[in-house]
């Protein structure tokens, strides 16, 4: 649909605003660009061009070894027509690479090439190439892939056979029918150039697009959220995020999206969905096998416990976010409230980008934290240990997070290296390569005197031995005994005696962020932080932080005997006041009503929405007041509609009533 003044209303709902850009707003985006390339985050010309140059020799090796295969299987001059074709997808895909990033790409290659062949002659065509260095096959990976250095630019090639019989050079892949026959892996192969291209195709502006996703993604990176495998958001969720926020202002400047990104999701009603189109009515083709792995919790019970879905737009739509846990999730939301203020002020002149985009130090945020330590005997087994290990840090949060004493567990997504001597020991390794991560901890006051975690890490290491030995009886040699993993906790007093001066003071310091729980939908009460009287009279209790002995080295530093302050933050049952033109806390944006754990007749509303009639859309927010959260609901239903306004009216009216009582504060 297109508004008068030809505006592209792409999504699920209608645009909040179509207002062009002021000249405060380009000013913004000027100085945003201007930010950005001071932090050395764009190639230079001459290094763009090595990239086309890497994958032009990457495409042409492709459609030879095509023909050298199709030669042993088919006539000689048929071979010649058969084709073969590279794609690339993920950030270089979606023009939002960075400086030294890799490039992802996919083979596609016609019916008669087998996966075999992929790993067995093209790996050895790569392999005789005077360019290529760091020549690795992970063939038994969830998506397999080559990875490889060309010229020193890192390339992680995928594979997939389509059920064609050529695949010529204008080959494209946006047509459903071409899944068709084929098998889990060249469809999950596929998936990634199919879902950039879908993202690219429903944004109204590519150039906005780019930049601002951009900035995001550079703003994740330095406070630590932008990891999929540890359970935070990857590269295709950021930019799913950013495109929903493009489809809501269409004409915004990237300076201004950027602060709307976090207004939007700070107050999202998560586990409400983020989509980027209406799933139920674009065409599918007919394949059981595949529509089965559509993301849809009106029929598929699992899908009703994701903590915060956002849906790649491409069939078979699916879930992006599926590792997040719920402290993943409350500190991903706690970096979004802060990132709104902070873009806020820049919008009025008082913060500027280079603090909007200033890493954050992960050490001051806690006093206590748990450290994974990830061993191996060489280099060469690290590297696959590490992976192995990484893969299932998610694990160990959520056991952490059933604790009742934790409020919190935070993973710090970055690897560092121990300084010797080390602080732990590794049995039948001598002099062990070792990598490890940081887990920050936050208690609750009142449950935390006497902490136990043998139970929380025993589970873990009986999950790590438990998929080691699975993959040991597959047939998978490469994980040894001599691969070890040791979980100890540190006091934040003691971190320099584990890590580089360097790596404990980079970034800014920071206050660990209040911990609120996650309100229902439609509630608007909203956890403030505790006023200076009740801080000053808060008292520390001391607590014994215990550990499962048998995996760990007892030291003095380390002793689960000695004591720990707990500093931590009391949060009431108040509302926050919100400065003027900032957007009021207990208001949670949405654009679905449906709720993952509501009955099947309760969310089969997933048409797209009306379009709201604004005269003018830039005072949509004064128009409609606290129902803004309507703007992009999906309910065709007006009674609907009215039940909902009803709820919002009763949420003004309990938010009101509370904040006449005085502060009371409570422990979580």
């Amino acid at each position: 649909m297109l508004s008068n003044d030809s505006t592209p209303y792409l999504g699920v709902s209608q645009p909040i605003s179509v207002a062009p850009p002021d000249e405060k707003d380009i000013k913004l985006t000027q100085e945003l660009d201007e930010a950005l390339r001071s932090l050395d985050y764009f190639e230079s010309d001459d290094e763009l061009l090595q990239r086309v140059e890497v994958l032009r020799n990457v495409n042409m090796l492709v459609k030879k070894w095509v023909v050298k295969v199709s030669e042993a299987k088919m006539p000689r001059e048929e071979c010649e027509k058969v084709g073969g074709k590279l794609f690339t997808f993920g950030s270089y895909r979606l023009g939002v690479h960075t400086k030294g990033a890799d490039i992802d790409s996919l083979c596609v290659v016609p019916r008669h090439i087998q996966r075999s062949d992929f790993f067995t002659t093209f790996y050895q065509m790569l392999k005789e190439r005077e360019e290529v260095a760091d020549l690795h096959a992970v063939e038994e990976a969830y998506v397999p892939l080559i990875k490889l250095k060309w010229k020193d630019i890192e390339l992680d090639i995928l594979f997939a056979r389509l059920a064609l019989k050529e695949v010529p050079d204008d080959q494209q892949l946006n047509d459903d029918v071409l899944l068709k026959n084929l098998d889990e892996k060249c469809v999950r192969s596929l998936n990634g150039c199919r879902v950039a291209d879908e993202i690219l195709r429903l944004v109204p502006n590519q150039e906005n697009f780019i930049l601002t996703l951009r900035a995001i993604k550079l703003w994740a990176r330095n406070h630590g959220i932008y990891s999929n495998v540890v359970g935070f958001l990857g590269g295709v969720t950021w930019a799913i995020l950013v495109a929903r926020i493009c489809q809501l202002y269409p004409n915004a400047a990237p300076a201004k999206l950027v602060n709307r990104f976090f207004i939007v999701f700070s107050t999202w009603s998560w586990p409400h969905p983020v989509l980027l189109k209406d799933v139920d009515s674009s065409p599918r083709p007919d394949i059981p096998s595949l529509i089965d792995l559509v993301w849809d919790p009106r029929i598929r019970p699992a899908d009703r416990y994701h903590l915060m879905p956002i849906i790649t737009p491409a069939f078979p739509e699916q879930n992006s976010t599926f590792n997040v846990t719920v402290s993943t999730r409350q500190v991903m939301m706690n970096e979004f409230a802060e990132a709104k203020t902070i873009t806020s002020n820049i919008l009025s002149n008082t913060n500027t980008w280079q603090e909007f985009f200033q890493p954050v130090n992960f050490f001051t945020r806690y006093k206590h934290f748990l450290v994974l330590v990830c061993a191996a005997a060489s280099k060469e087994e690290h590297l696959v240990w590490v992976g192995f290990v990484e893969a299932n840090i998610r694990h160990l949060v959520a056991n952490l997070e059933r604790n009742r004493a934790v409020k919190l567990s935070h993973v710090n997504p970055k690897q560092y290296l121990p300084i010797k001597p080390y602080q732990f020991r590794i049995p039948e390794v001598d002099d062990p390569v070792c990598s490890m991560w940081f887990i920050g901890l936050d208690f609750d006051r009142e449950l935390a005197r006497n902490v136990d975690f043998t139970n929380e890490i025993r589970k873990f290491n009986e999950l790590i031995e438990s998929k080691r030995n699975t993959r040991r009886h597959s047939g998978e040699e490469a994980y040894n005994n001599k691969m070890q993993t040791l979980v100890t906790y540190v006091q934040r007093k003691i971190v320099h005696k584990w890590l580089t001066k360097k790596d404990m003071t980079q970034g800014r310091k920071v206050s660990a962020a209040p911990i609120t729980r996650q309100p229902s939908v439609g509630s608007s009460s909203q956890a403030s932080p505790v006023p200076q009287a009740n801080s000053e009279r808060m008292r520390r209790n001391s607590a014994n932080i215990s550990l499962d002995s048998s995996a760990l080295l007892e030291s003095p530093s380390t002793s689960s005997q000695s004591p720990a302050i707990f500093a931590s933050p009391i949060v009431t049952t108040t509302v926050s006041r919100f400065a003027e033109n900032e957007e009021p806390p207990e208001k949670k944006m949405c654009h679905s009503a449906s709720m993952p754990n509501m009955p099947p007749q309760a969310t089969s509303d997933r048409q797209a929405a009306p379009q709201l009639p604004l005269e003018n859309p830039e005072n949509a927010n004064a128009e409609h007041g606290d129902n803004l959260m309507l703007l992009n609901n999906t309910r065709k239903d007006e009674s609907d509609f009215n039940w909902i306004c009803e709820q919002s009216k009763r949420s003004d009216s309990t938010a009101t009533n509370g904040n006449q009582d005085s502060p009371n504060p409570i422990h979580v």
